[in-house]
């Protein structure tokens, strides 16, 4: 139970820097829940396609809204104010819920980045990028589980992170922390300059109307915003490599920037999804029949190097399909054009 009551009244700075964390996480956090609701009612009943990046969306949700409620329970247990402005009562559940961030973070980010790589493999389907993807997943699922436990485990014995009253632990100092932490955001940033970029390569060989590449635009937007997070988050960490005595409020910025990243990253896997809604058609054909993702077979896979090629009725089943997407209808409106312009498709030759 806080005990507000009896804390000082917060100063202007303190004020200031517990809105602007809330205002974040929250907004954010309602965004992302919108976006990937609506994306997955499309998928669901519009599209009548559920598959495998659709669940790994809703496991992501789970884990970002998740560490969204964290990051508010440690605002109202004192983060964004000076240390010596929170109670006792107030520092020991601050501390404990700051280690249930630190040790969720990487599993959020995990869950996050699942399922873009997962959405990017049913969208192109090309050899080099399955195995692109499936490599950035396994290397995700090492990273991320060695690295919370390198969190988890920082000090001797492990309660000793939350708990002040153990006597003589052994942990981490805070530099090395910083270390730790600077080395994981490096590599989140590269993955997620990988996620963004090699898309890249397939997409710019499409011709497409202008109103398309201005929908990918605000689709990639969101994404770059998404990717710039963890190298903002570099900034944010200097409290870590110069040593505080005032974590509440230093810590604050780097907060707000993790919640910025995992919403934004499940925003822009989902927002492509949504062309099939009434609100999203005008951006795309014209031809309502288009929208459902058993049409137009070799539409689905931007990829595809023989047009020919006999799709799995599993596949279908399972959503590899774009199933109504932006990217879909860019291909169905000039598909003809795209096989005979992209160097990919090869015209079959006409039987003897």
């Amino acid at each position: 139970m806080s005990t507000s009551s009896t804390q000082l009244p917060l100063t202007a700075d303190e004020r200031y820097q517990q809105s602007l964390i809330y205002g974040l996480i929250i907004s954010t956090g309602i965004l992302s829940m919108i976006i990937c609701s609506l994306r997955l009612y499309t998928r669901a009943f519009i599209i009548n396609v559920f598959g495998v990046d659709d669940i790994a969306v809703c496991i992501a949700l789970v884990f970002t809204q998740t560490f969204n409620g964290v990051g508010v329970a440690i605002v109202y247990y004192g983060e964004g104010k000076h240390f010596t402005s929170v109670s006792p009562e107030d520092r020991t559940m601050w501390l404990k819920l700051y280690y249930v961030a630190m040790c969720l973070y990487l599993y959020a980010s995990l869950s996050v980045k699942i399922s873009l790589l997962v959405f990017i493999r049913r969208i192109f389907i090309k050899p080099w990028m399955n195995r692109l993807t499936m490599c950035m997943i396994v290397f995700q699922v090492l990273f991320s589980v060695s690295g919370s436990f390198v969190l988890a485990l920082q000090c001797d014995p492990p309660r000793a992170v939350y708990d002040l009253t153990v006597k003589n632990p052994t942990c981490y100092s805070q530099y090395k922390l910083f270390q730790i932490t600077l080395y994981q955001a490096v590599l989140i940033f590269v993955c997620d300059v990988i996620i963004l970029l090699a898309p890249m390569a397939i997409l710019c060989k499409l011709q497409m109307p202008t109103r398309k590449i201005i929908a990918l635009v605000a689709i990639f937007g969101s994404g770059i915003i998404a990717c710039i997070s963890p190298v903002v988050r570099f900034s944010t960490l200097d409290y870590l490599r110069n040593g505080t005595t005032d974590l509440t409020y230093d810590s604050s910025s780097s907060l707000y920037w993790m919640a910025i990243e995992f919403n934004l990253g499940l925003v822009a896997g989902s927002l492509s999804s949504l062309r099939p809604l009434p609100l999203f058609r005008r951006f795309g054909s014209s031809t309502h029949s288009q929208d459902k993702g058993d049409n137009s077979a070799e539409s689905h896979e931007l990829g595809h190097v023989h047009a020919s090629e006999p799709r799995s009725p599993w596949k279908n089943m399972m959503g590899i399909g774009m199933g109504g997407s932006i990217l879909q209808d860019s291909v169905n409106d000039s598909q003809e054009r795209i096989i005979h312009a992209k160097t990919d498709y090869v015209k079959p030759e006409a039987s003897d």
